[in-house]
């Protein structure tokens, strides 16, 4: 399931490069439209089956469906309906240029309209980040934060929506602006890791981020010390769900410098390999260092 779940994380991220850098390079689609019209003349000039080209064509189409609706059913109809109609035409090279072209262009169509919805989704999420930042210095901060949302993550799991949703939360939040570029980077390692719902990480993110604020003197780099804390989270033997709600709990015997982080996680690892609950770790930290 993870596997499954990482290679689609990963298509995806190609797919954001990918329309990341034909917005800003509009010209590859006709380089790239050019180089396959002379691909198909070159393989219909060397005599070889038309039929087998657009079996080809229908099979990737297929898979890119597949990847896009993760519905079986729907793309074997789709693929059968695709081959089907290719038994049932006599196609000539007129005909098969033309139908590639055709369909190139109406891929270019739909990948701009796709863009311009994208740009207006992501437009409207850095609006209200940039409002709730500063309404009156609104420019600067909206330009601000659309070039940290246009900045590559760590390991590119991460969509320009995602980002720019992560930016928004923050800035809710009222976490400082200069903690984002670095804060988006942890919150894609907290989602590769944990494998769970986007504004779920940006809650543990938040979590560890008023834990640490708190403290004083608090570290220059809050991101930073999250990101040791939360890999000293994944050597633990509970789930991250059960680990992250036992914290959010217990947090203030942290805040109030009762325990120190690493004997408190210490702790909820003994009392788990005891077979101990959530809810029961949780008693027994709130009774033992806060009554």
């Amino acid at each position: 399931m993870k596997k499954s779940k990482s290679l689609i994380e990963a298509l995806n991220s190609l797919a954001s490069v990918t329309q990341t850098l034909f917005l800003k390079m509009p010209v590859l689609f006709l380089v790239i439209i050019y180089l396959i019209d002379l691909g198909i003349r070159g393989y219909l000039s060397a005599g070889f089956s038309v039929t087998t080209l657009l079996g080809i064509l229908i099979l990737f189409i297929s898979i890119g469906l597949y990847i896009n609706t993760k519905s079986f059913a729907e793309t074997t109809l789709s693929f059968i309906l695709g081959v089907l109609t290719i038994y049932a035409i006599d196609w000539e090279s007129a005909n098969i240029t033309l139908f590639v072209i055709l369909y190139l262009s109406y891929v270019i169509l739909a990948f701009f309209i796709s863009s311009i919805r994208l740009a207006a989704k992501q437009e409207s999420i850095l609006v209200q980040a940039a409002c709730k930042l500063d309404i009156d210095d609104y420019d600067s901060v909206y330009k601000r934060i659309k070039e940290i949302s246009q900045k590559s993550t760590k390991h590119n799991q991460l969509s320009i929506i995602e980002k720019s949703e992560i930016i928004r939360y923050l800035a809710f939040r009222q976490v400082i602006i200069g903690e984002y570029d670095e804060a988006i980077n942890i919150i894609e390692l907290i989602k590769g890791v944990t494998q769970i719902d986007l504004i779920q990480c940006c809650e543990i993110y938040y979590s560890f981020y008023t834990y640490i604020y708190n403290r004083r003197p608090s570290p220059p780099n809050i991101s930073r010390e999250i990101e040791k804390m939360f890999d000293k989270v994944t050597t633990l033997t509970i789930a991250y769900n059960e680990f992250f709600d036992i914290f959010s709990n217990t947090k203030r015997i942290l805040v109030e410098d009762k325990i120190k982080y690493d004997k408190y996680l210490t702790e909820i690892r003994l009392y788990a390999l005891k077979g101990y609950s959530s809810a029961d770790i949780t008693e027994i930290l709130k009774s033992e260092y806060l009554n």
